[in-house]
């Protein structure tokens, strides 16, 4: 499984994404805004769509969203709960 995680600093949900996926035990790469992309255009080029948010998750290529979208990912695979918590 590829996961990047495309982010910006001081974003509580960047964090909170980060967070689940490696309380996970996976590997993910990460996107930074200003570091590794500078414009909202770069980052819709990486994603494929025009997006408004942080972070932007995208898993073997396949944009999943922002953190609730994780989430909701994650639950769907029997992985966590409601709140994002490992089961």
């Amino acid at each position: 499984m590829t996961i990047t995680i495309y982010s910006k600093p001081n974003c509580p949900f960047c964090v909170k994404s980060k967070a689940l996926v490696k309380g996970l035990g996976l590997t993910y790469e990460e996107k930074m805004f200003g570091k590794d992309f500078n414009s909202p255009e770069e980052l819709y080029e990486a994603v494929g769509k025009q997006v408004r948010t942080m972070p932007q998750v995208l898993i073997d290529g396949e944009l999943i969203g922002g953190y609730n979208q994780l989430v909701e990912y994650f639950m769907e695979k029997g992985k966590v709960n409601f709140k994002g918590e490992k089961i």
